[in-house]
């Protein structure tokens, strides 16, 4: 499984992912991150692996300077996405567990693929993962930190420690 933090702080975002693939009896680290850039876009994903398909060949249409971003999101940016999904195999059906993080101009998205919704909240930070809940924790307890790249980091280490379905190493980007 996975543990996927993001962080919005007044001159960057922050995300941080570990390399955990698990199962229900194993777990083992991966070569690639889970955590990217695309242009503009940090992305990061849990559940099935199709992220390495999006990494390496999703295209994302690039906002226009003075658009609406959650306009453009909810629009051209899934419309793309959708289109990606279904020429590249991602698994779509409602058995899938696939979700990202796609952060743009400021904003946080979360992302299931299965309904093709993008949800936005109120908080500067937000999670997934198996080991979310405790990543969510750790972003709240360091609230008053200043360093939102290590803030980031700590809260997925505290997943790796505590869950037994996350572990490292652990990869940071931010914009």
């Amino acid at each position: 499984m996975t543990c996927i933090a993001v962080l919005k702080t007044e001159d960057n975002i922050w995300m941080a992912g570990d390399r955990g693939a698990s199962d229900d009896d194993t777990i083992l680290p991966l070569t690639a991150p889970k955590v990217f850039k695309i242009g503009p876009y940090l992305l990061g994903y849990a559940g099935s692996m199709d992220g390495e398909r999006i990494r390496h060949n999703f295209k994302p249409p690039l906002p226009k300077p003075g658009i609406n971003i959650d306009k453009f999101m909810y629009t051209d940016f899934l419309i793309a996405l959708r289109s990606f999904y279904e020429n590249w195999w991602v698994d779509i059906s409602k058995d899938s567990d696939f979700g990202m993080i796609i952060c743009v101009k400021g904003r946080i998205y979360e992302h299931n693929a299965v309904d093709m919704s993008l949800t936005t909240y109120e908080t500067d930070f937000l999670a997934m993962g198996s080991g979310s809940e405790l990543a969510m924790g750790s972003l709240w307890t360091t609230r008053n930190q200043k360093n939102g790249k290590k803030r980031v980091y700590t809260a997925v280490e505290a997943a790796i420690q505590y869950s037994t379905s996350c572990m490292g190493p652990i990869d940071v980007i931010g914009v």
